[in-house]
């Protein structure tokens, strides 16, 4: 059934459907992200600063969420910071004791992040682990144990339901690179706590007190709803919070979503593959124009607001949802073309609040789908 306005504003209904404390748990990415930055605060991460390794190989095992939070931090850092990364679910068989190892997972009875804790440890390379260190993760470190294996200790320091803890590896990942002061990195990533605050401002922005017309994650839910949809983005690490943005609707609210980059998706609109909505139009009469077809496709293209402009020229009229860290109601402004047209065109570090508070947008936006779709 498609959801209505009225079900997004029924507040009372809403919290009366949240079983799971889904809004919760979205609205907990800001404390996430603050958790870590308190870690950096405390000189956990201290022991980077003297490193140059020779890489940092991100190790995610079976779980897909913290190998996307690595894809985004990767896209927005790697030609940004003078030290090779590498992202994958097994360590590689090159690793030795000039090497940074970050075991960044979900799940700390996953063989795959405990074989790679022991085989780093053994081979002597520096260790962080961003994953629940208990369980057999927790005995193959030795923790608490004589000759214990030397490592830093990122893991998550709040409970926070695993489907939305993407802002938590993206800030433990970020805070890990910007403390090899040793290492070149330019621009360097707003501080986490200032990251923390915008994700704040969006969580409280997205209420569900706040009435759809001026919410953008029930404005988001509404745009979804009765609809196929396909999420993309303009740039690699926009093609990262857009498949965390499918995979949020997916594993909250059930509803599936594709994943491409902008070209593709584009591409696919033209061909007729995804043919516009006709009850999309202001001018749709289903006396005249008939019904309208069964689950039409809904394209969100994800960039960021600096680049908006380049995207709707491309996009060039199409029934496209641009989605950014834009903030506020309908009534923006239309997006203006940047004086840096290159440098707007490409990733950086700075980039990161914007895209996690896309992040945030989406997956709140799933938990509105769930739970107007709930019918107790």
């Amino acid at each position: 059934m498609p959801v209505i306005i009225d079900d997004l504003d029924d507040v009372e209904s809403l919290h009366s459907a949240d079983r799971e404390g889904l809004l919760h748990s979205a609205a907990m990415a800001g404390a996430q992200v603050r958790a870590v930055a308190e870690a950096q605060a405390e000189g956990v991460l201290a022991p980077l600063a003297a490193l140059s390794p020779r890489a940092v190989v991100v190790v995610t095992g079976a779980a897909l969420l913290p190998a996307r939070a690595a894809a985004l931090v990767v896209a927005a850092f790697a030609g940004r910071i003078d030290v090779p990364i590498t992202v994958g679910p097994v360590l590689p068989g090159w690793i030795g004791p000039l090497d940074l190892v970050v075991v960044a997972g979900e799940d700390a009875g996953d063989a795959l992040l405990t074989d790679a804790l022991s085989r780093a440890a053994r081979r002597r390379a520096e260790i962080v682990v961003v994953a629940p260190l208990e369980g057999p993760l927790r005995e193959a470190a030795g923790v608490g144990l004589r000759g214990a294996v030397p490592l830093i200790d990122l893991s998550p320091r709040l409970p926070v339901d695993p489907r939305f803890r993407f802002t938590g590896h993206v800030a433990a990942l970020v805070a890990v690179l910007a403390g090899l002061t040793a290492v070149r990195l330019a621009p360097k990533a707003p501080p986490l706590a200032e990251i923390a605050d915008r994700l704040d401002a969006e969580a409280a922005a997205d209420h569900p007190g706040q009435e759809s017309f001026h919410n953008r994650a029930k404005l988001l839910a509404l745009r979804a709803t009765g609809h196929r949809l396909s999420w993309a983005g303009d740039t690699p690490a926009a093609v990262a919070v857009a498949a965390q943005a499918a995979a949020a609707f997916f594993e909250i609210a059930g509803t599936p979503a594709a994943v491409a980059d902008e070209a593709r998706a584009l591409a696919a609109l033209t061909a007729g593959a995804g043919a516009a909505d006709p009850a999309a139009s202001l001018f749709y009469d289903p006396e005249f124009d008939g019904p309208p077809a069964a689950d039409p496709l809904r394209l969100f293209v994800v960039t960021t607001a600096a680049r908006s402009w380049f995207a709707e020229q491309r996009i060039g009229g199409r029934d496209v949802d641009v989605v950014t860290e834009r903030a506020g109601d309908d009534d923006d402004p239309a997006p203006v073309r940047p004086a840096g047209a290159l440098e707007a065109l490409t990733d950086t570090p700075a980039d990161l609040a914007a895209y996690l508070i896309v992040v945030v947008r989406s997956q709140l936006a799933a938990a509105y789908l769930a739970l107007a779709g709930d019918d107790g």
